[in-house]
């Protein structure tokens, strides 16, 4: 059943610009749970624990009939008692369980806090690059799961850390209870059930839901309150506020990474087909060509290559549509062709573009072995093609034409060497002939032949066994070939070269010639293929313009880049710079993000007319914060790049601008900690991103580590004397060459052109910036700074010795759900939370949440049929919902926003501008926040005599307890009362 919302003129804003008086609590808000307990005082004193559940005490577990499966009792941090839970044998997706009773209050809500040990972390991550025993702790009340497994406003108990969260320290994580599971009782029941991790886009359940294999992270200690700032009882033990040092060594990393990059342009200009090279090896090959330490350094064979490769791309795109869409990174469509383009224009040269495009799929790839190095490219040989002896070789000594040839050579009588034609050569019907020129030495037994293998279209064997032998013994270069009539179902062959007996045979000039009535099509010119992929995928991702900040950016970049070739080879046929230039001033929030254009190239505005990509704080705008996908200086460095590099190369000060402020903006959600080793440093916020978050967050203080990014390239890029300042802290903490283990070891083609740019560009300029005092703004020792973000709903407070962050629209993807994201840190702990706040301006429609088990990106995707609606549910018994039949009003949506962009409403996809509040507020220890989030409304705040007279933390006033401020369009008001 669809909840879209239907009545349009109950959604619109009203457009007036008159106060609204908000009512207080239980007094009616719009929007409100009625059954949020008002928040107590911190003057008065904090509420004690409703109760509390020490595992590993057997009295304390014994007083709440604590039964355990899979579980062992340990000692863990600073000697405390816990329970870990076991996985099952054979392992599965569930491991062990702990079911309790603790007391509840009977009216308001009851929170559950859990202590865990900072320490605890998931060490697979350290080594092999990423989580893969990331596991979960799930909580249940009353039989019922609490919220969703994955990505859900109320999430997991813990997901195991990816690093140590608070190395030395405990720390807490806070959730609420529902409502009407403690309503009117005193005593519930809980339970603990241990996971294995989920894969976020998993497409079936066995790529969702991966197995537990080892034991979880020690459960030390669980309380119930009512209010949702959890302290805990005094004497408790927590640990020392740690005594941060800098960490020294690791500049060996940085010969690894220039090992692998060297091993990388050898391969690409001597070894790897340059038909199958993606769009990171092919611009790879193109930098090398630029820069002086690389063998491809102003070597015509690199540039060949390049095109040849750029041929393949093209030729596999006219074989699958697909390759334009869903290839490398799927939203940069051609565009990185254009960038290679414009990188090697000037050493290109009109005959190179002249020439036919290479490597049909009609025709058998490196015919001549002319391509290669010790192994000719687009042969090979599979594990057990060489016996007594047998070797296969590029020959460069001998060759019947051109300057190479194939060698096979066998020492023993029975020796054999065997290679084929790779990729598959496409071939239809009739009679076609195949052929190769063979010279011998020495060769006895059955010699020296080749064999045509026939294939469907599937890839499988429908005819093979043609053997035609060149002539034994000792001869010069002799023409061996064969009429074969393609079989029925062929689609496709391989041509094998072969030598079976000892001896010695060099092959080359290998043919295939095609019926004369075929209809084979000819390979066009390069100039004309290449206009014809740039201009296709210009114009095709324009009509599909993501709205998601990291895709659209992606494609802003793909969009200008073919553009940018198109103006290249025809220049009549490509946009103006400033038309190119509209689709990146839309993706990061220069103009407003007008979305995907219909066939005539008009916009068709799926969220209005002023909706933009990036906040007015400088973040970029998903639905709420974002944490690791907010992080998108690789994709504004590449877009800055693919202006400013290059042939034809221009300025882009309105660019740099805004991405500087955007990398700056991205300064005030850090964290500054200490690691495993109790070294210093900087770490994104996470706890409050919406996006398939790990915690803590990764290493961060100006740009991080990535696929497609280093530390040090905003720096480089931009010279901004902050970032510059930020990334120099990160050296001086010693951060740096911990970050680059990722471009050392990974072998993607996408990573290593990453590494090369790091080596051949951003190590020496990045050396040679002067030395900048700027340091990241999270530091104890920086000045206090408030930082809200009306339209991502996000707050950042650094208040003394304190920092808060907090998303008050959490994950709110189909209505308004009225809960907040807080992170709090101090030297000593940490808290996360999901609390209950008050929403309001809400309209009549809703939205009644599903008995879903897990929300998730890919398995909500509604073009992806095969997925139902709520994913795939775990392994095992069927479990159920507690939130299940929640009603979430819907926030209004401008006026200029259609019918459309709510969705045709597949149940489970987030639904854009329905979930945000109009006006939020939230109390969370000695913080309220208000936060008015609207364009055209005026928000009273309510009276608030149990939180007291407070201080504005933006302006340093006080305001009274009685003193009701009213809060304008897209303003926030942060008190403190500590």
């Amino acid at each position: 059943m669809s909840h879209a919302p239907r009545r349009r003129e109950v959604l619109k804003y009203a457009g007036t610009t008159a106060g609204v008086a908000v009512a207080g609590a239980g007094l009616g808000w719009p929007g409100a749970s009625p059954a949020v307990a008002a928040t107590p005082a911190r003057a008065a004193g904090r509420c004690a624990p409703l109760d509390i559940v020490v595992f590993g005490d057997a009295a304390s577990e014994a007083a709440h009939g604590l039964t355990a499966t899979l579980s062992d009792t340990v000692t863990g941090g600073l000697g405390q008692s816990a329970r870990v839970l076991n996985p099952s044998d054979p392992a599965s997706y569930w491991g062990g369980t702990l079911t309790f009773d603790v007391a509840v209050s009977p009216t308001g809500t009851t929170y559950v806090t859990v202590r865990l040990w900072g320490d605890d972390h998931d060490d697979s991550a350290e080594e092999a690059g990423f989580g893969s025993r990331m596991w979960r702790l799930q909580l249940f009340c009353e039989g019922k799961q609490v919220g969703h497994q994955d990505q859900g406003a109320v999430d997991s108990l813990d997901i195991l850390d990816t690093a140590p969260r608070t190395p030395g320290r405990f720390f807490f994580h806070t959730l609420p209870l529902p409502e009407k599971l403690t309503a009117g009782k005193r005593k519930v029941t809980l339970e603990i059930r241990a996971l294995g991790r989920i894969w976020p886009y998993g497409q079936n359940q066995a790529q969702l839901f991966y197995s537990m294999t080892t034991p979880s992270r020690g459960i030390y200690r669980l309380y119930t309150h009512t209010d949702p700032y959890f302290v805990a009882p005094k004497g408790e033990v927590q640990g020392p506020a740690p005594q941060p040092k800098t960490r020294t060594g690791g500049e060996e990393v940085m010969d690894a990474i220039k090992a692998r990059v060297q091993k990388d342009q050898k391969n690409y200009l001597t070894t790897a087909n340059p038909a199958t090279m993606d769009g990171w090896a092919m611009q790879s090959l193109a930098e090398g060509y630029l820069w002086s330490g690389s063998p491809a350094h102003q070597q015509d064979a690199a540039l060949d290559r390049v095109l040849q490769a750029i041929d393949g791309r093209y030729l596999a795109w006219k074989s699958d549509s697909k390759v334009l869409t869903g290839s490398d990174q799927q939203w940069q469509g051609f565009g990185r062709v254009g960038l290679v383009l414009a990188l090697l224009w000037e050493h290109l040269g009109d005959n190179r573009l002249g020439e036919q495009v290479t490597g049909s799929p009609y025709a058998i790839a490196n015919p001549g072995f002319e391509s290669g190095a010790d192994k000719p490219t687009s042969w090979e040989a599979p594990g057990w093609a060489f016996g007594g002896g047998g070797t296969f070789a590029r020959d460069t000594t001998v060759s019947r034409s051109g300057s190479a040839s194939l060698k096979l050579q066998a020492t023993a009588t029975s020796g054999y060497s065997y290679v084929f034609s790779a990729p598959k050569t496409r071939v239809g019907a009739g009679t076609y002939t195949y052929g190769a020129w063979i010279r011998t030495d020495g060769v006895t037994g059955l010699g020296a032949h080749i064999d045509p293998l026939f294939f469907d279209a599937s890839g499988n064997l429908v005819g093979g066994d043609h053997k035609k032998y060149a002539s034994t013994g000792t001869h010069d270069w002799e023409y061996v070939s064969i009429d074969l009539e393609t079989p029925a179902g062929a689609t496709q062959i391989e041509l094998h070269l072969r030598l079976s007996g000892p001896g010695t045979a060099w092959f080359d000039d290998v043919t295939l010639v095609s019926p004369t009535a075929t209809d084979t099509p000819v390979p066009p010119v390069r100039r004309d293929a290449y206009i014809d992929m740039l201009k296709s995928s210009r114009d095709y991702w324009r009509q599909h313009f993501p709205h998601y900040s990291n895709q659209s950016q992606i494609c802003a970049i793909g969009l200008y880049q073919a553009n940018r070739g198109l103006g290249l080879l025809a220049p009549d046929l490509a946009l103006p710079e400033d038309r190119a230039r509209d689709y990146m001033y839309q993706a990061i929030g220069i103009k407003p993000y007008l979305g995907p254009e219909d066939a005539d190239g008009n916009p068709t505005k799926p969220l209005g007319e002023s909706y933009y990509q990036v906040t007015k704080a400088g973040l970029t705008r998903e639905l709420g914060y974002v944490g690791n996908y907010g992080e998108v200086m690789d994709w504004l460095v590449m877009m800055y790049e693919s202006v400013t590099r290059g042939h034809g190369g221009q300025e882009a000060p309105e660019l740099r601008e805004q991405m500087v402020r955007m990398t700056k903006a991205r300064g005030n959600f850090r964290i500054l900690d200490v690691d495993a080793d109790n070294c210093r440093i900087s770490r994104i916020e996470t706890v409050i991103g919406w996006r398939n978050e790990v915690y803590p967050g990764e290493t961060g203080y100006a740009s991080r580590t990535a696929w497609d990014s280093n530390p040090l390239m905003a720096a480089v890029a931009f010279k901004d004397p902050d970032i510059v300042g930020w990334t120099q802290e990160m050296v001086a903490d010693g951060q740096l060459y911990p970050q680059l283990g990722l471009q050392a070891t990974h072998t993607w083609t996408r990573v290593g052109l990453n590494a090369l740019r790091l080596v051949s560009r951003d190590w020496d300029a990045f050396q040679s910036l002067p030395a900048r005092p700027a340091r990241i703004p999270a530091d104890w020792d920086r000045p206090d700074f408030v930082v809200t973000d009306e339209e991502n709903g996000c707050v950042a407070v650094k208040n003394g010795r304190e920092l808060l962050f907090a998303s008050l629209y959490w994950r709110a993807r189909q209505g308004v759900n009225d809960y907040a994201r807080v992170h709090h840190v101090t030297p000593v702990d940490q808290r996360s939370a999901t609390v209950r706040q008050r929403g309001a301006g809400t309209t009549d429609d809703t939205y009644t949440v599903h008995d879903w088990i897990l929300w998730d990106y890919a398995i909500n995707d509604p073009a992806a049929a095969h997925i139902p609606p709520g994913g795939f549910p775990p392994p095992g018994d069927t479990l159920h919902q507690a939130l299940a039949g929640d009603v979430y009003h819907l926030a209004p949506i401008p006026a200029d926003v259609p019918d459309p962009a709510l969705g045709v409403h597949f149940e489970g996809v987030e639904t854009m501008l329905v979930g945000r509040a109009p006006f939020y507020l939230c109390v969370y220890g000695d913080y309220l926040i208000a936060m008015n989030t609207s364009t055209d409304k005026t928000f009273t705040l309510p009276p608030r005599p149990d939180f007291g007279p407070a201080r504005d933390l933006a302006t340093g006033r006080t305001v009274g307890a009685g003193h009701r401020p009213k809060l304008g369009p897209l303003s926030s008001l942060v008190l403190y009362r500590g």
